[in-house]
C-alpha cells in the first residue's frame, strides 16, 4: 500500500532527538506513512543510524545522505522529490509527535480545498502558533497531548504564516507552488517565504489549534551560537524583502 503521508525530517546531529522523534512517529501515526530522513553532513554516529534505518525499515524509513549541511530548504526539497505520499509532512527532528497529530493536521484539507498548508500549535514557535506549556518530559508531553489533541474544527484559525518546524500540505499544493527556495541557505525565513507563496496562489494557511506538537527548539541552530543565528536571520530577512520587492515583511512578519 502506498503511504498516505510522507514525513520528511532533516537531520544535522542531535541523534537523541531523532531517535525520540522516530519512536513517537511509529507509535502515534495511524495513517499509512513513510519517513524520509535527510542527513546534512552529521557526524559518523548519526550517519550510521540513518543508514541502519534505511536498511532495517525498508519502505517505511528511507535515508538520504549529504556530505555537508545543505540547509533546511535544500534538504526538504531532496526529501519531497523522493516522497510517495498524497500528503507531505515537513518535520524537525527535535519535535515530539503524539496522539492523533497526523490525522488532525490533514483534516482541514479534507474539509476545505482552499487550504494550502497547516501547522500545529506548540511551545517554541512563532506567536501565531504558540501556546503556554511548561512541560518538558516525554511522558508528561504525551499525557498532555492525549487530552489536548481532540478533533475540533472550531479551534482552527487562519494565519498569514506558519512555522517550518512542523508543516503539512497536499502533494498537489507542492506541485503547484514549487520547491522551497534554497537561497535561504542553512535556514530562517524559508518558511515565511513558502507561506507567502502559498497565499499568493490564493490558498489559505491554517493553524490546527486542536493539535499540539512539542518542539524542543532549534537544537542545530543553538550549537552555532546566538550571534551566528542572528547574522543568518538578518541576511535572510533582507533577501526575502528583496525577492518580493517589499519594504517590510507582510502580515506582521518579523
Amino acid at each position: 500500500m502506498d503511504p498516505t503521508i510522507s514525513i520528511v525530517i532533516p537531520i544535522h546531529g542531535q541523534l537523541h532527538y531523532t531517535k525520540q522523534c522516530l519512536a513517537a512517529i511509529h507509535r502515534f501515526t495511524k495513517l499509512p506513512y513513510e519517513v524520509i530522513l535527510v542527513d546534512n553532513g552529521s557526524a559518523k554516529k548519526t550517519a550510521q543510524f540513518v543508514t541502519i534505518q534505511d536498511h532495517r525499515m525498508g519502505e517505511r524509513v528511507r535515508g538520504l545522505r549529504n556530505d555537508v549541511n545543505r540547509g533546511f530548504a535544500a534538504s526538504m526539497n531532496q526529501g519531497m522529490r523522493q516522497a510517495k505520499g498524497d500528503y507531505l509532512v515537513l518535520l524537525n527532528n527535535d519535535t515530539l509527535p503524539s496522539y492523533r497529530w497526523a490525522e488532525q493536521l490533514l483534516a482541514p484539507f479534507r474539509q476545505d480545498p482552499s487550504v494550502g498548508m497547516t501547522g500545529p500549535v506548540s511551545n517554541r514557535v512563532i506567536p501565531e502558533q504558540k501556546i503556554k506549556v511548561s512541560i518538558t518530559r516525554r511522558k508528561a508531553i504525551h499525557r498532555f497531548c492525549r487530552r489536548f489533541n481532540q478533533a475540533n474544527p472550531a479551534r482552527w484559525r487562519e494565519s498569514k504564516r506558519l512555522s517550518g518546524f512542523c508543516l503539512a500540505l497536499p502533494r498537489r499544493v507542492w506541485q503547484r507552488v514549487g520547491e522551497w527556495d534554497e537561497c535561504f541557505g542553512l535556514g530562517t525565513y524559508e518558511d515565511d517565504d513558502y507561506s507567502y507563496r502559498i497565499r499568493k496562489e490564493g490558498l489559505r494557511l491554517i493553524v490546527a489549534g486542536d493539535t499540539y506538537v512539542h518542539h524542543f527548539g532549534s537544537r542545530s541552530f543553538r550549537k552555532r551560537g546566538s550571534k551566528e543565528f542572528y547574522k543568518i536571520l538578518g541576511q535572510n530577512r533582507r533577501y526575502f524583502l528583496r525577492k518580493w520587492n517589499l519594504s517590510t515583511p507582510p502580515g506582521g512578519l518579523i
